[in-house]
């Protein structure tokens, strides 16, 4: 399967402002807003974690190292 995949690279603006202390969408640069819904509409889905083989979804984005960096996105 993988000799059939085709890789398809992108270029996007980046951001320069620190998200660790984000906690919500809002606080979020647009660019980075941006960013995710692009890897959603790349993946056709929106960006969750799995975090078991039974799909249990928790709708999460990292911002940082810690526990605590993370936003809710729904």
């Amino acid at each position: 399967i993988l000799q059939k995949v085709e890789v398809e690279y992108e270029t996007m603006p980046g951001w320069k402002t620190d998200t660790t202390g984000a906690r919500k969408w809002e606080d979020l640069p647009p660019k980075a807003q941006n960013y995710i819904r692009c890897v959603e509409n790349h993946v056709g889905v929106p960006v969750i974690v799995l975090i078991n083989v039974f799909s249990s979804l928790v709708k999460w984005v990292g911002v940082g190292k810690s526990r605590e960096s993370m936003i809710q996105l729904f």
